[in-house]
């Protein structure tokens, strides 16, 4: 704060900062009313920047920047095809699959009663069935086993020129097939007289249980 006080030709000039002192001058000389003036403008500028000078940094919260949306190109959409050649497991899955429906009971009787039976019908009927549900198939077939002799029995293709006939002897069989199936197994690999193939097996069952025969499925390869 800056106060002036005259008394006659004298002025008094009292500055108020963290401390009070004054200036004290004359009237009579122009010279010093010029200086006091100055004086008192430039103690009023220091003050006035001395209010307006922050007391203290501010410290601002800073805004965190907005990232820009991200944008993501659209994922590759990849369409499965299927399997050309399944491997040992997917092929063995395969014919365990289609084993399962077919008629076990039918597959026995037809294997006594022959081609021109019902139930021989029936199992043919299923085999078709199967392999027109799966365009991978090429072949899909019974088989017997016996005294480590592989014969067809019931064969999708029967009565076509690739087709095999009722109890066709299988000499040519993947060696897979000269031991008892039990279990889903693949073969292949192999070649016979209708081409090379990878070839699933799968015992079909009665409904007591008894192994009626064995599916085989065939993808070429």
């Amino acid at each position: 704060m800056i106060k002036a006080v005259r008394h006659g030709d004298q002025f008094r000039i009292f500055f108020y900062f963290p401390y009070r002192f004054y200036l004290h001058m004359t009237s009579r000389s122009g010279i010093y009313r010029k200086g006091a003036l100055l004086i008192l403008l430039l103690a009023a500028a220091i003050l006035i920047a001395g209010c307006t000078t922050p007391s203290g940094s501010a410290t601002g919260t800073p805004t965190p920047a907005v990232p820009a949306a991200a944008t993501h190109a659209p994922a590759a959409t990849t369409t499965m095809q299927p399997t050309e050649h399944p491997n040992t497991t997917e092929i063995a899955a395969i014919a365990a699959s289609f084993a399962g429906r077919i008629d076990g009971n039918a597959l026995k009787a037809a294997t006594l009663e022959g081609p021109n039976s019902t139930p021989y019908a029936t199992v043919l009927s299923q085999l078709k069935g199967i392999q027109a549900n799966d365009s991978r198939l090429a072949y899909v077939y019974t088989v017997q086993q016996q005294n480590g002799t592989v014969r067809f029995v019931v064969d999708a293709a029967y009565g076509t020129p690739e087709g095999s006939d009722f109890l066709e002897p299988y000499p040519d069989a993947a060696k897979e097939l000269l031991v008892p199936v039990t279990a889903p197994i693949s073969a292949g690999p192999y070649t016979d007289p209708w081409g090379t193939f990878v070839s699933g097996y799968a015992p079909v069952y009665t409904t007591t249980g008894e192994v009626a025969g064995i599916l085989g499925v065939d993808i070429r390869v």
